[in-house]
């Protein structure tokens, strides 16, 4: 099967169809009880890993990050994958993608640390399961800094490069005390010692003047940064960083292309001054952790991160390998508290649709389980399951969103606004669904006012009604015909409690233009159901309302400037077709609204209309185009589409015609008839046809469908 590539776009990954993808990922690193130890040999259990890898199924993850942790990379220095083997096929059942991270141990020894890496991808070669592989977790100043590098891969911030261009901030002397004291890594020889720790102190004086820059709103990340005048005096030091990542990078990679890896490659940073640089451009994608406070502006400066990283690689799918937030607020003990797990997903589920409404690659949430351990409270809560295999609300809502996010390819929107409460509401939009996030959201179509702690209210569009479901009780308020195009608001509302697919009970009406507003109870489904067509009061000639179905109404408009100005108005409101070619709407479409003179499109036009089938054609037009303009406007709003339904003025028959009938008649149709041409022939008014439509009803079920021969009453008229 086809390992995954970088899809066209340069924004996702594709599957082996060649499919882009979403990565809908979660952080793994054991059960309850054994975090970090999952690997070792009196604690790996296949069975408890099985038990983890169906959990992370039904929450919807199609992704897994694993890390090597140092039991697993002595089995392989010994050549027993019988673990890694099991694990793998494990995750294949679940139909689970695994991102495979070397060096958790975060070894320096680069030469020796390729020796476990390329039995690895020896070992996986042509293996589908693995999506990719992370060079390293987190790594920091020390790991590239004091790295011992393979022969030939010299990295130019062990010379004295920065000393040459910045001066010394500690001397020799210093630095050797330093050493002493093993302030200064102790296999470093004394010039590398030296030049350590004087590219460490340049390294925090680059990282203050960046911190100023962002903090007086200059920018809001170090790409803003990097990309300044500001940043010209660290020009030097960007590139000595820059290359050291490059040289770093090579030295990981060029022994796996070396051994046939084909996988794709990345490295898990959680220092932006490193992510960010441009040696970078050697992984297949980029990858990205950081954690930041539970409030808007936390969750707004992961935003802030993501489009830095999205300005610095613009042709590269960018994913968010590690984020979250724990249901502690501490690492003591004796002081955390409980943040409520229904705050947590808000901030998550906002976080996966984010990055799926803005073309990222996908995301890694920190993780799956909890740890079972007591002294330090806020490491232990930040898994979706809490110790004993029970679901936080975040399970829910991610396997909710996972319905949703695919296909990458359909048009999706996100909105984030401050909650006083829970900190964030959200709102996220795919073509069938939205979904909404937070104690309090209010937008121009939706609010959302959950009870206790917040929640998460699911809309699911179909054709002419709304699926309601939340993850919380509260009130929900939405204008229907807002969010369906082909909603008419002219119809009642119907309000239904939904029990099973066929068995529903109605609960309220609303009448047409109302607001919906209901109280939900969680869990409980509810559709918001467009009623049936309603009769109206006669506006004084008995016509009734007609409702064209979508496609079969069209605007004629005599020009894109005046014409269509006027009209925007009626075209929200009710949505037609739109033309501007008069010679192409003939045949075409029922009911034609021409907002046109009669100078701009003659009478000869709209009888070619009526004789080629139209039902209706009508014009709208002033003698100015703000007459004509207001003429719209009144029928958006009496709610008609037709002027026949807007008590036009009496029209008198044309000179030479027949009176109309006095009495009931019959009508036999004949060839090239339809509705509005017998309305003319009889009434010696077009827009009469409903009159003859609403007496035929028991032999005509749509007014475009007579046929020749066929008798119809011909109602008596005044």
């Amino acid at each position: 099967m086809a390992l995954a590539k970088v899809a066209v776009d340069k924004r996702h990954l594709v599957d082996s169809q060649g499919i882009p993808i979403f990565a809908f990922g979660v952080n793994y690193n054991g059960y309850f009880d054994r975090a970090w130890k999952m690997w070792e040999p009196n604690l790996f259990d296949p069975a408890l890993i099985a038990t983890d890898f169906r959990k992370a199924q039904e929450s919807g993850f199609d992704c897994l990050r694993l890390f090597v942790h140092p039991a697993l990379e002595n089995d392989i220095r010994r050549d027993n994958f019988a673990k890694l083997d099991q694990v793998l096929s494990l995750a294949q059942d679940r139909q689970l993608k695994v991102m495979l991270t070397f060096n958790d141990a975060h070894s320096l020894n680069l030469s020796r640390v390729s020796e476990v890496d390329v039995k690895i991808v020896k070992r996986y070669r042509d293996v589908p399961t693995i999506i990719a592989y992370d060079l390293e977790n987190e790594p920091v100043f020390y790991n590239l800094v004091a790295a011992i590098y393979p022969s030939g891969y010299q990295v130019p911030v062990q010379t004295s490069r920065l000393i040459d261009q910045y001066g010394e901030r500690v001397s020799r002397t210093e630095a050797l005390e330093l050493q002493q004291q093993r302030r200064i890594p102790a296999h470093l020889n004394a010039d590398q010692a030296y030049y350590y720790i004087n590219a460490l102190r340049l390294f925090l004086e680059y990282d203050q003047a960046a911190n100023t820059f962002i903090k007086q709103g200059q920018g809001r990340s170090i790409v803003d940064f990097m990309l300044s005048p500001e940043a010209e005096p660290w020009y030097t030091l960007i590139d000595v960083f820059d290359r050291t990542v490059e040289v770093w990078l090579r030295a990981r990679i060029d022994p796996l292309r070396a051994a046939g890896c084909q996988h794709l490659l990345n490295v898990g940073w959680n220092w932006m001054q490193f992510a960010s640089l441009p040696a970078n451009r050697l992984l297949d994608f980029q990858q990205y952790h950081n954690y930041v406070s539970l409030s808007l502006d936390g969750f707004n400066i992961n935003v802030a991160h993501l489009e830095g990283l999205r300005r610095a690689f613009p042709d590269h799918p960018i994913m968010f390998g590690e984020f979250g937030w724990s249901n502690q607020t501490s690492s003591n003990p004796a002081t955390s508290r409980q943040w409520p797990e229904q705050w947590t997903a808000i901030f998550e589920a906002a976080t996966y649709a984010y990055l799926r409404a803005n073309s990222f690659g996908g995301a890694f949430k920190w993780k799956l389980n909890d740890i079972d351990i007591t002294h330090n409270p806020y490491e232990a809560a930040f898994g979706v399951y809490k110790v004993g295999n029970i679901a936080k609300p975040i399970r829910d809502v991610l396997r909710r969103l996972s319905d949703v996010i695919d296909p990458v390819s359909a048009e999706s929107a996100f909105r984030a606004i401050r909650d006083a409460t829970s900190g964030l509401s959200y709102r996220f939009d795919v073509p069938q669904q939205v979904v909404v996030g937070g104690y309090s959201y209010q937008d121009g179509e939706i609010s959302w006012r959950a009870q206790a702690e917040g929640g998460h209210c699911f809309i699911r569009r179909q054709t002419q009604e709304l699926l309601v479901d939340t993850s919380a009780a509260g009130e929900l308020s939405v204008d229907p015909w807002k969010l369906l195009p082909g909603w008419n608001p002219a119809r009642k509302t119907e309000l239904y409690r939904v029990y099973s697919e066929t068995e529903r009970t109605r609960q309220q009406v609303f009448e047409p233009g109302q607001h919906v507003v209901f109280q939900v109870a969680s869990g409980a489904k509810y559709a918001i159901v467009m009623g049936e067509p309603t009769p109206t009061e006669p506006p004084g000639d008995g016509l009734p309302v007609i409702e064209p179905k979508p496609g079969e109404h069209v605007v004629l408009l005599a020009d894109a400037n005046q014409s269509l100005q006027a009209a925007l108005t009626y075209i929200r409101r009710f949505a037609p077709d739109l033309s501007f070619a008069e010679t192409e709407v003939a045949g075409r479409w029922a009911y034609v609204t021409v907002v046109a003179t009669p100078a701009q499109v003659s009478e000869q036009v709209l009888e070619v209309m009526r004789s080629m089938g139209a039902v209706l054609v009508e014009r709208v037009a002033g003698a100015t185009p703000e007459a004509t303009k207001t003429l719209l406007d009144r029928l958006v709003a009496k709610g008609h589409r037709f002027l026949g339904n807007a008590q036009p003025p009496p029209i008198e028959p044309p000179t030479g015609t027949e009176p109309p009938p006095s009495k009931d008649e019959l009508y036999v149709v004949q060839p090239g008839d339809s509705l509005s041409l017998i309305a003319k022939k009889v009434y010696g008014d077009y827009s009469l046809w409903p009159v003859i439509f609403e007496a035929n009803r028991d032999k005509i079920s749509d007014p475009a469908l007579i046929r020749v021969g066929m008798e119809l009453l011909i109602p008596a008229r005044e």
